[in-house]
């Protein structure tokens, strides 16, 4: 961004009406010093001296650094260090949630950088070099944005404070050597991290070994399991006893003495299992209850000792569910967005924690790299969306600190926790992702912002991406575009490193495609790949080189190639740059090998408004009843009755019984259309959670009163569930481009209807199946194809018809006819206009 003049002008809950103006810098000339405290920390110097520097860069004028009262110039520093300064602002340095608090203000004679604690400076000064143009989005120099400007003017009056005390976007893995300072870089320059160090990880397993003589001298510590008391892996002590308790709140008091600059301990129970069943404990109440038991005595005395401190524990696995006690207030309760037990919605958990006067955390996994594989648009860090919608949801209801399991994996993910982390400092930046988004686009890549915005469009997991090989089409083609359209050398970089992400991707995807003959040799070509591309910080190679042959049996990393290995030594690695034509090969062999998806039919669009098809239609009634079978998380069925009546379903919960733990089957039942007292065209009419996982079949009754067309959506833990739907009522289930139906059923048959006119049937779907016509001919088959967009001509006469899909696995996503299948042809409903239409 190169401006001759800069002019910030920002008003944000000011004590002034407007904010002075001030000129810092004019055609290269200082006309504001930068001055520190005569007594200023390190720290302070360190942050006053970037700042000197920041300006520098992008001015041209030399700031110096001098010390002074703060009454003129550029004033940095603690609100202490400047004690003659009038600026009405009461700082608490002294309160652990107030730490971050600082003031940037403008005045006749030059302008404040003040903060309660060092920490608090150091974010001013980035917050300032932000507000002015300077983006750090990634780590690392090579997304480093710095404005140039010959003359700087400003005017701001803005007392800033975060919304979460704690904002950690962490990598689960950890970092590798070459990665670790980059992120520290990138945490201090975008007010990363918090105020508050909470400690919150399972901390039982490290306190039982310290207390381990305790515990071979007194075995009745352990837990009592089937009446039997013994060493256990992820402990889990017998919490009944107060000797116990007592112990483990004397060595977290141990641990506070040795280190006082500790703001927490964490006293968050093992992984897993192996709970206590003794009377003792089971007289404390709930898993729940024994754990706040502990947290809370723990509390009660860190307030004696520590005033100030606080105690960090999850709400998670067995110990999700709120406790039946109140929580003390130094007690921080971070509910985990994932491993819940117990049946609970997120929102239950927060609703009943906050409810128990918890101080609510929240644990979140924006990336596992078990999970996504660095894979675009597979994990939440990469979900706009999904991020825009959930930090502001869980501050509306109390959270205050988040941890977010992430991954060194800026490739995929890194606009989404660049705007995660604005949006946990403010939880009202939720309102300008577009902004963010924009800002983006515009400084990191110029000239090219338009073909990188389809690129970040590509990785969005906001929008669905169907097609593997049509996404990393798309990808490479507008990197292909966006390398055409620029000649600087710094974002050539970030293209560069965006290719070779994409290039990751694709060998990812042909590994993962690749059979048994190929398999070893694809794994070898992707693990060499990673490594040699690991700086780049745009997967987390760390992470896939350590754990993915792991999990995949078919393939080995030979003794001399392990990741632990040093390079000189190991014929897997090498940190062989990549040059510019060699990148180019990658975008050229990408467009080559994955071609765009090109439909032969236009999407059709079809209203919600569902009514019976069967006598308006003259459809068959003699067509043998297919079936979908048990499916597992959401399962949603539509269905319509001209009366009042009752919706009598067969639920057996839990088919896969080492997933019993997770709640009952919950069934709810909405009406779709009509009046409503908030004026939705949804209304719920009742929810029920009376079945158990416990594999044994339960009448579900769900009274409807009005005719009409009704949703009924039932969901579980993903412990599979069957429903037995009566014969009395037509039961349909939707599946079209946005929203597929359950692709967990098993091998499945269902009937859609052609409308009159229908050319061609455009359809999404793969692995294996066959569609046929009405009259039971066969005119597509799945078996074998890859997930994918399909289309059938459709022949004379076949249109106005009934046809089925059967011994379908997957989703099939109608596209061009109505997006609906039914057990039988009479059960069909199909879009009102349709009906009126084929009538």
């Amino acid at each position: 961004m190169n401006l001759p003049f800069l002019l910030l002008y920002i008003t944000l809950c000011t004590a002034h009406p407007e904010p002075v103006r001030v000129t810092l810098a004019e055609e290269q000339a200082v006309r504001q010093t930068i001055v520190i405290g005569v007594n200023a920390s390190l720290e302070t110097k360190a942050s006053a001296a970037k700042l000197a520097d920041y300006l520098r860069k992008i001015t041209g004028a030399p700031f110096d650094v001098l010390s002074g009262d703060g009454s003129k110039g550029i004033a940095v520093g603690r609100s202490l260090d400047f004690p003659n300064i009038a600026h009405g602002v009461e700082f608490r340095p002294n309160e652990i949630t107030r730490r971050e608090e600082y003031l940037l203000r403008t005045h006749a004679d030059g302008m404040w950088l003040i903060g309660a604690t060092d920490l608090a400076v150091q974010h001013a000064v980035w917050d300032f070099l932000y507000r002015i143009g300077y983006r750090q989005f990634f780590p690392g120099p090579t997304w480093e944005v710095i404005p140039k400007a010959r003359s700087l003017t400003v005017a701001i009056d803005t007392l800033e404070k975060p919304s979460y005390h704690s904002r950690r976007i962490w990598y689960g893995f950890g970092a590798w050597d070459y990665a670790k300072e980059p992120y520290r870089d990138w945490c201090e320059k975008n007010r990363s991290g918090g105020g508050v160090q909470l400690n919150t990880g399972h901390a039982y397993d490290g306190i039982v070994k310290s207390l381990s003589k305790d515990f071979e001298q007194h075995p009745e510590f352990w837990p009592e399991i089937n009446g039997e008391r013994k060493p256990m892996r992820n402990p889990k002590p017998c919490l009944g006893n107060e000797s116990v308790r007592q112990a483990m709140i004397a060595q977290a008091l141990a641990r506070l003495d040795s280190n006082p600059t500790l703001d927490s301990v964490s006293i968050d129970p093992s992984d897993g299992g192996g709970w206590c069943e003794c009377t003792k404990c089971k007289k404390l109440g709930s898993i729940s209850d024994q754990a706040i038991t502990l947290a809370n005595e723990l509390a009660e005395a860190i307030d004696r000792k520590h005033p100030g401190k606080v105690v960090g524990l999850y709400a998670y696995n067995y110990h999700s569910s709120p406790p039946t006690i109140q929580v003390h207030p130094n007690v921080v309760v971070s509910v985990a967005t994932a491993f819940i037990k117990g049946g609970q919605s997120l929102d239950e958990l927060l609703v009943g924690w906050a409810g128990k006067d918890a101080v609510l955390g929240v644990r979140e996994y924006y990336s596992v790299n078990t999970w996504d594989r660095d894979q675009p648009a597979h994990a939440r860090g990469g979900n706009l969306d999904y991020l825009q919608r959930t930090i502001p949801l869980f501050y509306s209801k109390g959270a205050r600190y988040m941890s977010a399991e992430s991954s060194d994996n800026w490739g995929p993910n890194g606009l989404g926790y660049f705007f995660a982390n604005r949006m946990l400092w403010d939880v009202n930046e939720a309102n300008k992702k577009e902004a963010i988004v924009n800002d983006f686009l515009e400084k990191a890549f110029g000239s090219a912002r338009q073909p990188m915005a389809d690129f970040y469009q590509e990785i969005d997991g906001s929008t669905p991406h169907l097609v593997t090989s049509d996404q990393l089409g798309r990808m490479f083609r507008a990197l292909d575009q966006a390398r055409r359209a620029v000649d600087s050398p710094e974002i050539q970089k970030r293209l560069d490193d965006l290719t070779l992400y994409t290039q990751y991707s694709d060998l990812f995807y042909q590994y993962s495609q690749s059979d048994a003959l190929h398999r070893q040799a694809s794994f070898e070509t992707l693990i060499r790949f990673a490594y040699r591309m690991r700086t780049t910080m745009m997967i987390h190679t760390y992470a896939l080189y350590r754990d993915l042959a792991n999990r995949d049996k078919s393939v080995t990393i030979p003794a001399d190639a392990q990741w632990q290995v040093p390079e000189e030594k190991n014929p897997w690695k090498s940190s062989r740059a990549f040059d510019s034509s060699e990148i180019a090969a990658f975008v050229r062999a990408g467009i080559e090998r994955n071609p765009l998806v090109e439909l032969n039919f236009r999407p059709a669009a079809f209203s919600n408004d569902l009514i019976p098809a069967s006598q308006a239609l003259n459809l068959p009634s003699d067509k043998p009843a297919g079936e979908w079978g048990p499916g597992r998380g959401v399962q949603i069925f539509h269905t319509y009755t001209e009366k009042e009546t009752s919706l009598d379903l067969k639920i057996t919960g839990g088919l896969i019984p080492h997933y019993r733990d997770r709640g009952n089957v919950k069934v709810e039942l909405w009406k779709i259309g009509g009046a409503s007292q908030s004026g939705e065209q949804e209304t719920l009419i009742t929810a029920d959670k009376s079945t158990p996982p416990d594999g044994q079949e339960h009448l579900v009754q769900l009274l409807i009163k009005e005719p009409g067309h009704y949703r009924v959506t039932v969901s579980d833990g993903n412990d599979r569930t069957s429903i037995i739907w009566p014969e009395s009522l037509p039961c349909v289930i939707q599946s079209e481009k946005d929203k597929g139906m359950n692709e967990t059923y098993g091998q499945w048959m269902g009937y859609f209807y052609v409308p009159k006119g229908t050319k061609v049937i455009g359809f999404f779907g793969g692995e294996h199946g066959e569609i046929r016509d009405s009259e039971d001919r066969p005119q597509f088959w799945l078996n074998g194809k890859q997930p994918n967009f399909y289309s059938i001509d459709v022949p004379h006469g076949q249109d106005g018809k009934v046809w089925k899909a059967r011994y379908v696995r997957g989703a099939i996503r109608l596209l061009t006819v109505p997006p609906y299948f039914a057990r039988t042809p009479a059960e069909l409903l199909l879009p009102k206009e349709i009906v009126e239409k084929d009538r």
